[in-house]
């Protein structure tokens, strides 16, 4: 019995290793796995505790909550990146960190520059978000041809708490992300697996307990709670040395973070255009019925993306180690494999629920009758489906060459989401769903995937020939 229990835990960790799968990765795995285990529950209770109505605020609450991008301007991935070679070379221990004192100090120096940087970002995240969706809402209830909103005090007072739970949660993000990049992903995501198990237990219990839209604060709340943790509790003793200022060198902002923060900003601007705008436009032509349809499939399918993508995300700060390191070779290895396993992981997860939601479309029974009232037909989810697949191979890619602490993406990501921000709202103002999909469909797989792609396969080559770290 022993020997068949050694077999069976070697043949397991085999697989392990050949999908990638490292105690970062787990966990990551674990977190995205309870996501996709406990989402459908989550969409079942929305569609049979949630009005059709109070389902589309609670997708377009989500949709405005992604405008962080636009005072947050990108910053966080940047500094994952230079965190990453900083890091290089240093270690946790005991006794505090050990490493070349110089690359210490640069990092105490990324670190508080961002801090500061995400004060003022975090304030005027709460002020303008929440002003802007209120004048939004308000808007709606003016139009005439919009029937069945809510009132304001059944969405005013979730609407202003969630976003100033985001916000604080959004000042602590500099300081995670400097985690990230120092390579404490096992740890990270681990509390990030038990924020995702609390956080549901906290949703369920209030959509069952009839809270509606106060479902969404709790799940921020817990969240916060868990980032809280991570920073003050968990890892204190890191960031000791961050209260004081650098002793020796340090980070060069105008020089070593802005070139890139900037491209990024704009192109995360733009990104919330191409990704965010349709539900927006879908509620306010078609109304929030309409648009909670929508925003259930497009939470499903980023949730599929997001779990797919991990085997890529977690793989950033090994990424700049192995470029700054000049392994190319090692780098290529690990990222041309987990590159198709995120693929085809993507392909299952999308290709799976395009079938359930055929068959709920089919059966004629009241509860899968319920299901389906509240999803899009088959054909546009088979369609944005279809998309997201091809896009999966242009994310990888994008992380892959902005790694090196470049990104020559800037010209290509502002055409490419221009043109799907243009053509989801020119499509769906006039077709709704179907339009939005057919929009997001032509956008991703004639102009955006083959400009990512191409930017890769000339960077790869032209970068690594060097034979020189960026």
């Amino acid at each position: 019995m022993r020997a068949s229990g050694e077999g069976g835990d070697a043949a397991w960790i085999k697989v392990a290793r050949w999908m990638g799968i490292d105690r970062a990765v787990g966990f990551a795995v674990l977190a995205r796995f309870w996501q996709l285990l406990t989402g459908p529950v989550t969409q079942l209770l929305i569609v049979f505790c949630f009005t059709d109505i109070q389902q589309g605020y609670y997708y377009a609450f989500m949709n405005l909550l992604a405008m962080q991008i636009f005072v947050e301007l990108g910053l966080h991935v940047v500094i994952i990146n230079v965190a990453s070679h900083e890091w290089s070379g240093a270690e946790l221990a005991q006794n505090g960190t050990l490493g070349n004192v110089d690359q210490l100090s640069r990092l105490v120096s990324l670190g508080r520059t961002s801090v500061r940087w995400y004060a003022i970002a975090s304030c005027l995240f709460i002020v303008i978000v929440s002003i802007l969706g209120t004048i939004f809402f308000l808007d709606l209830q003016k139009d005439p041809s919009t029937n069945g909103l809510l009132n304001f005090a059944s969405w005013g007072a979730p609407w202003i708490t969630l976003v100033i739970l985001t916000g604080l949660q959004l000042a602590l993000l500099p300081l995670t992300a400097i985690l990230e990049g120092c390579g404490q992903l096992p740890v990270i995501n681990r509390i990030r697996f038990w924020q995702g198990v609390a956080g549901s237990a906290v949703v369920w219990i209030l959509m069952l307990g009839g809270f509606g839209l106060w479902a969404l604060c709790g799940s921020a709340a817990v969240r916060l709670v868990g980032e809280f943790y991570l920073v003050a509790v968990r890892y204190r003793s890191f960031f000791a040395p961050f209260r004081l200022p650098p002793s020796g060198a340090t980070i060069e902002w105008k020089t070593e973070i802005l070139p890139l923060q900037w491209r990024m900003a704009v192109q995360g601007s733009l990104l919330w255009l191409a990704n965010h705008l349709a539900g927006l436009v879908v509620l306010k032509c078609h109304g929030a019925a309409v648009s909670g349809k929508f925003g259930m499939m497009w939470t499903i399918f980023v949730a599929l993306q997001a779990a797919s993508l991990s085997w890529i995300e977690t793989r950033r700060p090994l990424f700049g180690r192995l470029i700054a390191e000049r392994n190319y070779r090692e780098l290529d290895a690990i990222f041309f494999r987990m590159s198709r396993i995120s693929i085809l992981l993507l392909a299952a997860g999308t290709l799976l629920f395009t079938a359930g939601v055929w068959l709920t479309n089919q059966l004629p029974y009241w509860f899968f009758q319920r299901i389906a009232e509240r999803l899009p037909g088959v054909v546009p989810t088979a369609m944005f489906a279809f998309a997201l697949i091809i896009m999966q191979l242009a994310q990888c890619t994008n992380i892959y060459v902005r790694a090196h602490k470049r990104d020559p993406f800037l010209l290509a990501a502002i055409v490419s989401n221009l043109t799907i921000a243009c053509l989801v709202f020119w499509l769906g103002k006039e077709h709704g769903i179907f339009g939005v999909a057919l929009g997001y469909l032509i956008g991703v797989s004639v102009v955006q995937v083959p400009l990512w792609v191409g930017i890769w396969w000339q960077t790869r080559r032209d970068w690594h020939s060097e034979g020189v770290s960026p």
